[in-house]
């Protein structure tokens, strides 16, 4: 399928990312540059330096003692978990509304960033040499196309439902139905555009594609973490649990045991929780 030309002209118009994140994800291609070099991108950005800093002290990547210098979160957090910290901020910028997944702006970056902790805490339960470090980002910006597709598409949820309803359609196969394309292709344009490493993008572009033609363990950390971030009830919206997932397949790749599994949902829900008190989010049905 091939996205429409509105959807195309969406993407062409999207302003580039901050020169921080542009530099940070030139930066996770090379192995020689040092956590010097790293601090030097960021240090000077008062707002991003000081959002490093309160995550590096946070609940999900807190040490035994406190750090106030960057260099030294530069070296707690590393390289991809600082972009992913940067252009979390960023993302949180672009909140809007989604009511063509009935989600709130809060909502719909809550799940990304859910899914973004569900990876480290599945990286924590598999190893962090069986989960590479960028399947964080691509879980955070793995439903941006959806971004795209509420400020430039006009559709019934109701429709949506019913075809769902009607043909026994999971919500993803309903928009390639009535769109032509849907939120995964979207949003794999996007990361392209703004020059993500391409397992990043092809995480993305198929994380809800089952059976996986070319299963890679970005693409099923992804494929996973999304599975996380709804089993413990964060951006169900319309779609809910309406989805297919190869979740033995990528979970036994990732050499993820269930009870790993079900530990990585109980931390993940923790660190959401910290996050919400932080971001001064109300909790559910508050």
């Amino acid at each position: 399928m091939s996205i429409p030309d509105r959807l195309l002209d969406g993407i062409h118009q999207l302003k580039p990312l901050p020169v921080t994140v542009q530099r940070l994800t030139a930066a996770l291609g090379d192995d020689n540059i040092s956590p010097q070099q790293i601090a030097g991108i960021v240090e000077y950005d008062g707002a991003v330096a000081a959002n490093i800093l309160r995550v590096a002290n946070s609940a999900a990547y807190g040490a035994r003692f406190p750090i106030s210098r960057i260099r030294d979160a530069v070296v707690r957090l590393g390289t991809g978990t600082l972009l992913n910290v940067v252009l979390g901020e960023h993302l949180k910028s672009l909140k809007v509304a989604a009511p063509l997944y009935d989600l709130s702006e809060d909502e719909l970056w809550l799940h990304s960033a859910a899914a973004s902790l569900a990876v480290k805490a599945m990286r924590e339960q598999a190893g962090p040499d069986t989960i590479p470090e960028i399947a964080g980002i691509g879980a955070l910006v793995h439903d941006i196309g959806k971004l795209i597709m509420v400020r430039y598409l006009k559709a019934d949820l109701a429709a949506i439902r019913s075809l769902c309803k009607e043909k026994n359609l999971t919500f993803v196969e309903a928009e390639r139905e009535l769109f032509g394309c849907d939120h995964t292709e979207v949003g794999a344009a996007m990361a392209r555009k703004w020059a993500f490493p391409e397992p990043v993008a092809r995480a993305v572009e198929f994380h809800h594609q089952v059976p996986l033609k070319s299963p890679d363990p970005v693409l099923d950390a992804v494929m996973l973490a999304n599975l996380v971030s709804k089993s413990i009830g964060i951006g169900l919206g319309s779609a809910g649990m309406n989805l297919k997932v190869d979740y033995a397949g990528s979970r036994e790749r990732l050499g993820l045991s269930l009870e790993g599994f079900e530990r990585a949902c109980a931390q993940t829900m923790l660190w959401v929780t910290d996050l919400r008190v932080s971001e001064g989010m109300a909790g559910p049905g508050q």
